[in-house]
């Protein structure tokens, strides 16, 4: 027997639900089947086009999508259930940045592949991916922490006026977090789209001027695909501030399921089956489509090449400093002889005689 909204209020401050209004049922479902293929559908392709390394970030952001309204689907039978609507809450806030994160990854195999020095902008191929990686990951804790202090609210009916204020504050600062976190991500979407379209030129200008690597596939398709998921991601964060731009969850956006599943849900699930469709497996092919990947033989011999060099290293130093020891004491025991010289005057051998000072014998 399913939940009857119709005698709850939602919006009630004494409401024990996460949620604001009363949750629907076929599009929790809708949108649980839509992950949960893509989901299966990015782990076929993973092995299929053997882009695991590369794959396994964007499948796990569609199985928390999917896990995520999952838990909704279940919620709205008891949505005053918060082991059900607080985690769904906190993974929906969370799954578009490993969407984000395989957008990133997937353009730095494209200056690995497409590009003769395999650099943009001065970067480096794989280096240019682990900076906004890094960036994306700070943007997660930064949203994980607002997130989780966002998704709690109050529901004890008892509890005193001040533990209510001091909660909805805790509530607010949250929510002030997590905008923090998602317009430091919109950011460097922003620079990244720079180094994107530096990508485009870049490859432009070498197939002008007959420099291109030659590739089976073009490049083109694939920054199409890029920008127009990395829209749809925008799409999403420019909601949720707006969404939260009041610092509370008493707008008309929070209140209103409809603008979430336009807003929020589509969005995603669009950008998760575009990359279905167009997966990168289909235009990077062949080994030099990954970044190298080192043996354990070749890691061991790596780290034992630094090793030696930064033992060599310390050595040398201390023969420096050893070095500069001994000068030093050199420089002493010079001025002190110097210093013993002046005190003592020049050093005069016996008196010299002339033979004129002698007499006849």
């Amino acid at each position: 027997m399913g939940f009857d909204c119709s005698s709850y209020d939602f919006t009630s401050p004494d409401s024990k639900s996460t949620f604001l209004y009363c949750p629907s049922l076929p599009g929790a479902i809708v949108f649980t089947v839509l992950f949960g293929l893509s989901t299966l559908t990015h782990i076929f392709q993973a092995f299929y086009y053997r882009k695991w390394r590369l794959s396994w970030v964007i499948t796990l952001g569609a199985a928390w999508e999917t896990t995520a309204f999952g838990l909704r689907a279940a919620a709205t039978q008891n949505p005053v259930s918060d082991a059900l609507g607080i985690p769904s809450s906190i993974l929906i806030y969370l799954s578009p940045l490993l969407i984000n994160a395989y957008a990133y990854m997937v353009l730095g195999r494209m200056v690995w592949y497409y590009l003769q020095d395999k650099r943009v902008a001065g970067i480096q191929a794989k280096r240019l991916t682990v900076i906004f990686v890094w960036l994306d990951i700070i943007a997660f804790l930064v949203q994980l922490v607002g997130a989780s202090m966002a998704s709690f609210r109050d529901t004890d009916s008892n509890a005193t006026e001040q533990e209510k204020i001091d909660a909805a504050n805790a509530q607010k600062l949250g929510l002030n977090i997590y905008m923090g976190g998602i317009g430091f991500q919109l950011f460097w979407i922003l620079v990244f789209s720079g180094f994107a379209w530096r990508f485009r030129v870049k490859a432009v200008a070498e197939r002008n001027q007959g420099r291109e690597v030659h590739r089976d596939s073009n490049w083109k398709h694939m920054l199409i695909v890029l920008y127009f998921t990395l829209m749809m991601i925008t799409i999403r964060i420019i909601f949720r501030l707006v969404e939260f731009s009041a610092g509370s969850f008493e707008t008309k956006l929070t209140k209103t399921e409809a603008f979430f599943f336009v807003l929020e849900a589509t969005p995603m699930s669009i950008a998760c089956i575009t990359w279905n469709l167009f997966h990168p497996g289909r235009f990077l092919v062949g080994p030099d489509s990954e970044f190298p990947r080192l043996s354990r033989k070749e890691k061991k011999a790596i780290k034992a090449e630094k090793k030696m060099l930064k033992e060599e290293k310390k050595r040398e130093k201390q023969e420096g400093k050893q070095r500069h020891k001994e000068w030093k004491e050199e420089t002493r025991r010079m001025r002190r002889r110097g210093t013993d010289e002046l005190e003592m005057g020049p050093l005069r051998g016996p008196p010299a005689y002339r033979t004129d000072d002698i007499g006849p014998a």
